[in-house]
């Protein structure tokens, strides 16, 4: 397995060398054969999250649409992909940050409906409730 770090998917989204880009169609060609098996983290996604949305200004819905191409990538493996992919529904449908979204997911998953929170985003979201300390 080797690791996949964030700039390696926004080489990719982005495009902005063709030799780069052309690299990386090439190495994702080999992971979608299973030739290299990749792996990630939730923080490598709300990088890319986060480096398309404040330095590019990439719609939600956009980068929703690519994240979820890193997520059903063949032999891209995330230890908790359920929960990213909840995330990212969470994320395209409810006025809320990322990384709450995958809070929020992540307490689902767990089957946990408290926070201890002085965000109020997570007020908008259904099952949970906020508690402030």
């Amino acid at each position: 397995m080797i690791f996949l770090d964030t700039n390696i998917f926004l080489r990719y989204f982005l495009k902005e060398n063709g030799f780069v880009f052309g690299k990386l169609e090439k190495l994702f060609s080999e992971i979608i054969l299973g030739n290299i098996i990749g792996v990630a983290n939730a923080m490598i996604i709300a990088e890319v999250v986060w480096v398309l949305s404040r330095s590019y200004k990439w719609s939600k819905e956009k980068i929703c649409d690519n994240i979820e191409f890193i997520l059903i990538t063949p032999n891209i493996r995330f230890k908790d992909k359920a929960i990213l992919v909840n995330a990212v529904n969470v994320y395209r449908g409810e006025n809320i940050g990322f990384i709450d979204a995958y809070n929020y997911s992540y307490m689902q998953y767990y089957g946990v409906n408290k926070i201890y929170s002085f965000d109020r985003d997570f007020d908008r979201l259904k099952d949970i409730k906020r508690l402030k300390p």
